[in-house]
């Protein structure tokens, strides 16, 4: 039972977190344009540390669950992600246009651009969702073949994109709310309604999987339509709070009716970090078919070792997203000093914590693998995976932190180069090179198979790190790119 002291102390606990965490644009604005940096910096990038587990915990729910079917049934997910990642991607790219606009414009003092802006973008979003479902499902088996899926993962693979393909409206509204609320600085009710969606997860999963209660046994389907039912959860939701100011963007039907002024702006800031997404997730199309090429193992080794890195880069997300929105006001409001020493602590509390964790990952990594799924191979070249990837976690978070903050302030030109440059241009390359015989034109490589592709992805980190800090040096990001 409860004594009054106790009480006192819970409900005081209460109302300091509240006012920690719970506050107006207004109150945001001020401490991201004044208060003590690395404090707002953690405020903000708790909820998003809590909203990434969360997520992660959702594939987790996946993997867990239908690793106890076989490898086949933890490849097809694995298989369908980077399709998917293609059309996220994109939607992502075009809705980072939303928070540099809407963070600018908040930044500089005027809430009704920002929120006028907010409209534009949502509209956007919505039109491209409804075109890339259609496309998606129609496309599904032309480009999972393309992909050199393995013939017992294929028909799994594609049933499982179809069905979460129909729920991409709903993705889409729920990725446009988070950004439009991200360029204002609220982390938190992202944050809570992710908490609902992944609830319906983890709860709807088991059942569908495996026909528990009065719900048929639908294995792969089982789980992609827990997916979807998830997403449009969280999609009606997001659409319920921004059409009925409950939350700091207020929409409307009629700010939805797309203007040419502000799909110009649109497309110059979110094209570029769209290009720059959608080549990302194509590379993990190829990087996939790269994996795929060494067979079924392989496959299910380096999907359930990407749903831990995941895991382990919770941590970069929370820092990238705030100072995404840190740096994006300070520079509406002309504070470029301060966005420039938001940017540097930013990297030095993140790279203390990744650098540990991926210590951490590297010593009970075998652990970690037979947690999923109990087939030895699958365990030894999981292990093998993290192990090396692991070691390069801190140098993506630096990575990660300045590309947000380029994002933020509407540099996506040379954050997209970045960007390809990291992915195309060291992780693939690398890969391929350290895998295979021979590349075509060069006719030479190192043929040390798929460990090659693990060390290639391992050494992008780094380089891309060091050639994202050098254009940060040149001061360039700082330039405002809104305008009125």
């Amino acid at each position: 039972m409860n004594t009054p002291e106790k009480s006192g102390i819970i409900s005081t606990i209460i109302r300091r977190l509240k006012k920690i965490f719970i506050k107006t644009a207004e109150e945001r604005r001020d401490d991201i344009l004044g208060g003590p940096i690395i404090k707002t910096i953690l405020v903000l990038a708790l909820p998003v540390m809590v909203s990434s587990s969360l997520h992660i915990s959702f594939n987790i729910v996946d993997t867990f669950w239908l690793g106890r079917l076989g490898a086949a049934e933890v490849g097809a997910p694995t298989a369908a992600w980077p399709i998917l990642f293609v059309f996220l991607a994109t939607g992502m790219g075009l809705a980072t246009a939303g928070v540099a606009l809407v963070a600018q414009h908040m930044g500089a003092g005027n809430r009704d651009l920002a929120n006028e802006a907010a409209g534009q973008v949502f509209a956007f979003l919505i039109i491209l969702s409804l075109i890339f479902t259609i496309v998606g499902y129609i496309g599904a088996p032309y480009v999972l073949r393309w992909m050199q899926t393995p013939p017992d993962i294929y028909p799994l693979a594609v049933s499982y994109l179809r069905i979460v393909l129909l729920s991409m409206p709903f993705i889409f509204s729920y990725t446009g709310f988070r950004f439009l609320l991200k360029g204002m600085g609220d982390m938190v009710t992202p944050m809570l309604i992710k908490v609902v969606f992944v609830s319906v997860n983890v709860v709807l999963d088991p059942l569908l999987i495996f026909g528990w209660w009065i719900f048929p046994e639908l294995g792969v389907s089982g789980a992609a339509i827990a997916t979807s039912i998830s997403r449009v959860t969280a999609g009606l939701v997001g659409i319920y709070l921004l059409f009925n100011n409950r939350v700091d963007i207020r929409l409307t039907l009629k700010s939805l009716k797309l203007k040419w002024r502000w799909v110009k702006q649109i497309v110059t800031i979110g094209a570029p970090a769209t290009f720059a997404r959608a080549m990302t997730a194509f590379a993990f199309v190829i990087l996939f078919s790269l994996v795929a090429i060494f067979g079924e193992t392989p496959v299910a080794a380096y999907g359930i070792g990407r749903r831990v890195i995941h895991v382990i880069t919770i941590a970069i997300w929370g820092f990238a997203d705030a100072s995404m929105s840190m740096v994006g006001q300070n520079v509406g409001a002309e504070n470029k000093k301060r966005a420039e020493v938001i940017i540097k602590k930013a990297i030095l509390v993140s790279s203390v914590i990744m650098f540990s964790t991926g210590a951490i990952v590297i010593l009970f990594r075998t652990g970690i693998m037979n947690f999923f799924i109990n087939e030895a191979p699958v365990i030894t070249e999981g292990s093998r995976y993290l192990a090396i990837y692991s070691m390069s976690i801190g140098f993506f978070g630096i990575f990660r932190i300045l590309d947000s903050s380029y994002r933020g302030t509407g540099h996506t030109l040379p954050a997209m180069g970045l960007e390809v440059f990291r992915i195309w241009g060291l992780r693939l390359f690398l890969s391929a090179l350290l895998a295979l015989p021979s590349l075509p034109l060069i006719n030479f490589g190192f043929d040390l198979g798929v460990v090659g592709v693990w060390i290639g992805m391992a050494l992008s980190n780094p380089i891309g790190a060091l050639a994202s800090y050098l254009y940060f040096l040149t001061g360039k990001w700082k330039r405002k790119t809104i305008r009125r």
